[in-house]
């Protein structure tokens, strides 16, 4: 099973609109709406034409909470959800497909509490298993302890159950993790390498190789690093790899590096082979950035997948 951890989820609606107007009413071209936040674009990539096992934990509440749900549903998820008393939010992502700008509007979550935060956790907790994949992945909620991450691996740990630890956060959650345990995988990009190498000076790829070879710590099997159009850098099971995508014109960047990670988990719980997951992974991420919604299609991928790179170092 793979549990993907979504503790402040949203009801994303992308709306087009030819061109932003002021003071007038603005039309839309077309609305969709999706099961926001990183989890559930990490589930899209994840379950592409192949629906894994898989159980996205989140915390939900009032009439959109359960129109989240449904739309979480109608995807196939498996939801877990933990219920709140605020209503689950709005986010609003506004599309001048004119100028081609986008003028993301989000709503703030609800306000955690003790109280809440260990039901959710000992929800969490009871359903994981021995070997599952645990995903954490964006900025953990505000209310939650910065050691978290570490925390739920330790209360498994508590109860003689290994799992494998995939992350994708920043900050002082990001320093936490990775002084404290070892995770299966880490997927971070160009900035939130900084946080834990401060004092490093990286421009180049070999200067990111050298950091995976000297710096990383070896226990970590796998460790990517996403560097935008110069494409990225990863050690897997002590092997370096670069990879890149060829440059696209980009309209909505929004869900690319969801999209990569759920490619990447995918080719873990699969056992592909390490050349075969990173390719996945930048095409999936390179094809969301050419559309207006967080997705891909067929077409683009048998135009772009020719294009992807990946090379052992």
């Amino acid at each position: 099973m793979i549990h993907l951890i979504c503790p402040n989820p949203a009801i994303d609606r992308t709306i087009l609109l030819e061109k932003i107007e002021t003071a007038t009413p603005n039309r839309p071209i077309e609305v969709k709406e999706f099961p926001g936040g990183k989890s559930f674009n990490v589930a899209y990539a994840l379950s592409y034409e192949e629906t894994p096992k898989l159980m996205i934990h989140t915390m939900v509440g009032g009439i959109y909470g359960e129109h989240l749900i449904q739309l979480a549903n109608e995807q196939g998820y498996q939801v877990q959800a933990t219920t709140v008393r605020k209503n689950t939010r709005l986010c609003n992502i506004l599309v001048d497909t004119t100028k081609k700008e986008i003028i993301p509007v989000y709503e703030g979550g609800f306000d955690l509490d003790t109280d809440t935060l260990e039901l959710f956790t000992n929800n969490l907790l009871a359903t994981v298993k021995e070997n599952d994949l645990l995903v954490f992945s964006g900025s953990l909620m505000k209310g939650m302890p910065t050691n978290y991450i570490s925390q739920i691996e330790q209360a498994l740990k508590q109860r003689h159950i290994e799992i494998k630890l995939c992350v994708d956060t920043s900050g002082e959650a990001l320093v936490s993790t990775y002084n404290t345990t070892s995770p299966y995988l880490i997927k971070i990009n160009d900035e939130e390498i900084q946080d834990l190498f401060p004092e490093k000076n990286l421009q180049t790829i070999d200067d990111y190789l050298s950091l995976l070879t000297n710096d990383i710590k070896s226990e970590i099997p796998n460790f990517i690093i996403t560097l935008g159009k110069k494409g990225i850098v990863g050690r897997i099971d002590g092997t370096l790899y670069t990879g890149a995508a060829q440059p696209v014109e980009a309209k909505n960047p929004i869900a690319c590096g969801d999209f990569f990670l759920g490619r990447l988990v995918k080719g873990i719980a699969q056992q592909q082979a390490p050349e075969d997951t990173l390719k996945s992974a930048l095409l999936f991420s390179t094809c969301n950035a050419m559309n207006w919604f967080p997705a891909v299609t067929k077409e683009q991928m048998e135009q772009l997948r020719p294009t992807i790179t990946v090379n052992k170092k």
